[in-house]
């Protein structure tokens, strides 16, 4: 299945930046930041679901079939682009918009892939939802940690 393949291509690539001690023990969290088990978890069940969701859209092949791919396409690879921002090169604010963005796109999918197959639109809410608290956590962050354009461009 070659979306469950792309899917653990995009995960390997972004798992390539890590929060290590920088996330863990140097950057202030709110008090209600997962550990990493359960984040681990989390994202692993939502590769899956978009997976899946991906492949029955193209089983389905009808309506917009061709854009909602290349819409979910897209949402992989801002995924990797939050993770490289965000861990790779520890920019916070930066990584807002970009994590902002994805939501958007997400959104775009599930009412894309719900013209076609309205399973598949259901296996993408799951991460809409993930991403919305992924963007609140992300905001809290960069606030705990001198938030204003100093974090952003600094």
């Amino acid at each position: 299945m070659v979306f469950m393949l792309l899917v653990v291509a995009t995960a390997a690539l972004s798992g390539q930046f890590v929060g290590g001690d920088w996330y863990h023990q140097r950057m202030n969290q709110p008090v209600w930041n997962p550990p990493p088990v359960v984040l681990t978890s989390v994202w692993a069940v939502l590769y899956v679901l978009m997976g899946v969701s991906a492949w029955m859209v193209w089983e389905a092949r009808r309506g917009l079939a061709r854009v909602a791919l290349g819409l979910w396409g897209l949402q992989l690879i801002l995924g990797v682009g939050w993770s490289w921002m965000y861990f790779g090169l520890h920019r916070i604010g930066w990584a807002l918009p970009v994590l902002g963005l994805w939501l958007l796109v997400v959104v775009a999918v599930i009412v894309t892939f719900r013209a076609i197959k309205r399973e598949a639109s259901s296996l993408m809410m799951p991460l809409s939802a993930w991403l919305l608290f992924t963007l609140v956590l992300n905001f809290v962050q960069w606030q705990l940690n001198g938030g204003g354009t100093t974090s952003i461009f600094g």
